[in-house]
């Protein structure tokens, strides 16, 4: 089978990241030589974008609270914020000397986080620290998530996720506690549950509306390094097996019940998960560069890119869901239509 993908653009680097802003009306990629390229998240078959961000690369790119920007933060201490309608960046902050690890936003506009070293600084609307001294961490913080409803912060670090209520300056932080390296981290939908990936091929997860009741889901191959949440709740997509494995998070959550497993073959393994926004269906990348469509109602997998060698390592759906973009390590972008999968699909058959 040929790729169904509708057009492609080819660049000089290898792509770092791939992520599309709040109102899914923009996709940016972050190249290794230290350019951003911004697509409009459309079917439109434009010449990218080039937006000069930091005086090295960055190391965490993701959707800012201004529904239409995207946050980035570099090796260069910077953190950006960066407006793909204009094609201008807009600095935040910068710690000279530092590499920023982490960046995050609320999705109710009101704070962004960042991270360097040890420490996490939160920041208002108006670029005010909301916590003096920063928040302090026991170990270099793994990921920063806000709840949905923009009211508390969870940070992923080594032994545990630590959560802070941001409506208090002065409140003590809920410590999870789980031995181990906690990297990832997402909130559920409905903000009752928080789960982190670790170094271990594990995920580990609490429910917060049940005195933190724990759930620990194992039996990966690899590092799960992407995870998000079906449409509705339904179901959490992770990365890091020869399939997508769905955890059920309906009817009470995981505990003792098997993951529904999407597509796979054997000898590579999923690297990275978009579910739809709307349906329920999960795309998904492999090591080799394939790429799937899995309904979640028993329906066969569609492929539409056959394995090509490099790896995908980034996957975002626009807002009305007819778009689909995939990054790969090579430094190439494909963009897939509902038309061009039909089509695909068709001409296979």
């Amino acid at each position: 089978m040929k790729s169904a993908a509708f057009n492609q653009w080819s660049f000089d680097a290898p792509v770092l990241s791939l992520c599309v802003n709040r109102n899914r009306d923009w996709v940016a990629v972050a190249l290794a030589d230290g350019t951003m390229q911004a697509l409009p998240a459309s079917d439109e078959a434009v010449k990218p974008t080039s937006i000069k961000v930091h005086d090295g690369v960055s190391l965490c790119l993701r959707p800012d609270a201004d529904a239409h920007a995207l946050l980035s933060g570099g090796d260069d201490g910077k953190v950006v914020i960066i407006d793909p309608n204009l094609g201008e960046t807009s600095l935040l902050v910068e710690h000279k000397g530092k590499w920023i690890d982490n960046v995050a936003s609320s999705a109710d506009g009101a704070f962004r986080a960042y991270s360097l070293g040890k420490q996490v600084h939160v920041m208002d609307e108006e670029g005010k620290e909301r916590f003096d001294p920063p928040l302090s961490l026991p170990s270099s913080p793994g990921a920063l998530a806000f709840s949905p409803n923009g009211k508390r912060l969870a940070v992923s670090h080594y032994n545990g996720v630590t959560l802070w209520w941001l409506n208090s300056k002065k409140a003590e932080p809920t410590v999870l506690e789980w031995k181990g390296s906690h990297l990832g981290l997402v909130w559920s939908p409905d903000g009752k549950a928080v789960i982190s990936s670790m170094q271990e091929n594990a995920l580990h997860g609490w429910k917060l509306s049940d005195g933190n009741k724990e759930m620990q889901m194992q039996g990966y191959a690899a590092k799960v390094k992407s995870m998000a949440f079906t449409a509705r709740g339904r179901y959490l997509a992770t990365s890091g097996a020869e399939q997508v494995v769905c955890w059920p998070f309906m009817q009470g959550g995981p505990w003792g019940k098997p993951p529904l497993l999407l597509g796979g073959a054997e000898g590579r393994l999923v690297t990275t998960v978009a579910p739809h926004p709307e349906e329920d269906m999960v795309a998904a990348g492999y090591s080799d560069g394939m790429i799937i469509l899995g309904p979640l109602d028993g329906r066969m997998e569609i492929m539409i890119n056959p394995p090509a060698g490099a790896a995908i390592n980034g996957l975002a759906w626009n807002g009305a869901g007819d778009c689909l973009f995939a990054s790969s390590e090579s430094g190439t972008v494909l963009l897939f239509t509902a038309k061009s999968v039909r089509d695909a699909v068709i001409h296979a058959g």
